[in-house]
């Protein structure tokens, strides 16, 4: 099973801002993670550079997998037309891409605005400590 996580997961997790998003950082291990590129930039435009290397070091030490190959325009232009800013539908785009089963994210847009239809399920942090048992 694949999954990926939304900058906001990586940001509130390490300024320990969310518990469910501390959780999650601290079992990455446990999980076949991919991050679009795009992920990986956020986070290093909204991080100061000390956390920015807590980051990698989650990244390193979990085996989670930075993918820098560019999302299909096709697959994003799907993403753009059920309604998602341009943002979040090449995250949306990259998951269907990659054929990644989870994505997580705290963005309320993301997570009410995409519709059925895609092959990815789309969980709040909560939901998915919940489900994992963490």
């Amino acid at each position: 099973m694949q999954i990926s996580f939304d900058a906001n997961i990586w940001i509130l997790g390490i300024l320990d801002i969310n518990p469910f998003c501390v959780k999650i950082l601290i079992n990455l291990s446990k999980f076949n993670v991919a991050l679009p590129n795009q992920i990986r930039a956020e986070v290093e435009r909204n991080l100061a550079n000390k956390h920015v290397k807590q980051f990698y070091q989650f990244v390193l030490l979990s085996g989670a997998r930075i993918d820098f190959e560019t999302v299909p325009p096709s697959y994003i232009k799907s993403f753009e037309e059920k309604g998602l800013k341009k943002g979040d539908a090449e995250i949306g785009a990259f998951c269907e891409w990659r054929k990644v089963d989870i994505i997580v994210s705290n963005n309320r847009d993301f997570l009410r605005g995409l519709s059925p239809g895609h092959y990815f399920e789309v969980m709040s942090p909560q939901e998915f400590c919940e489900r994992f048992g963490l």
